[in-house]
């Protein structure tokens, strides 16, 4: 399935490098650019792929489980940003609710902030149906809580592709370079720095028809509880030559 959402989104393991300097995390993932991109869809079997770096470091904070298989890798050229996530996944739940979008779902998410403290950061969660659930929200640093939230807000002019795998799902999103800077999103004058946040929910269909649910991230923001609203959660996004 493609779709092309007007207004919408959506954003490393091998090959995960470090930033002692980062005040949220000393992990980093380096985006390598790629001069032409191919349709998304067409990218799963496109060679332009295999020069990006590979992120598969995800892990379940939450739970004392092996964590299935995520690979996250991710592209630019000088109009957006190109993700491609692969899952591994033997029990793919699709939400039936189309209000809810991909909260009922298998999803991957990624999350931008406009600075470390979460002062206005936006969300994105795609599933294997390109059903997907977005927000704007702004953190309560005092009380370690989401302060305030719009989930009715969305990403202006992101494509978007997912599909069902033998073993899985993939997700393929383009977010305009455009869609970031109006949003304030970089972290530098040079517009290569993001602060990223990446995730997946891990879904479960059991058979009670209850749903099991596990949270993956690539960075452990060290709560009690599972929580991927915290500045503890970002890591950083590299864009190099």
């Amino acid at each position: 399935m493609y779709t092309k959402l007007l207004p919408v989104l959506v954003v490393m393991s091998s090959s995960v490098f470090a930033m002692e300097n980062s005040e949220i995390t000393n992990k980093v993932y380096q985006i390598k650019y790629a001069k032409v991109m191919p349709t998304l869809g067409d990218s799963v079997s496109s060679s332009v792929w295999d020069s990006a770096n590979t992120l598969t470091d995800f892990t379940l904070p939450w739970r004392d489980a092996v964590p299935p298989n995520t690979e996250f890798k991710a592209l630019w050229n000088d109009d957006a940003l190109y993700i491609q996530y692969r899952v591994e996944d033997q029990n793919v739940v699709i939400g039936e609710n189309p209000e809810r979008g991909a909260l009922d779902s298998d999803r991957v998410e990624i999350f931008l902030s406009q600075d470390k403290q979460l002062s206005n950061y936006y969300t994105l969660e795609v599933d294997a149906t390109t059903q997907f659930y977005s927000m704007h929200a702004q953190y309560d640093l005092d009380r370690k809580k989401i302060g305030s939230r719009n989930d009715k807000w969305h990403w202006d002019n992101v494509e978007t592709y997912g599909s069902k795998t033998n073993n899985g799902y993939h997700v393929e999103m383009k977010i305009p370079l455009e869609t970031i800077t109006k949003l304030d999103l970089w972290q530098n004058s040079d517009k290569t720095v993001l602060l990223c946040a990446l995730m997946r929910a891990e879904f479960t269909r059991l058979d009670s028809g209850d749903i099991d649910m596990a949270w993956m991230t690539w960075v452990d923001p060290k709560t009690e509880k599972p929580n991927f609203h915290n500045p503890d959660t970002f890591g950083e996004c590299h864009l190099v030559n």
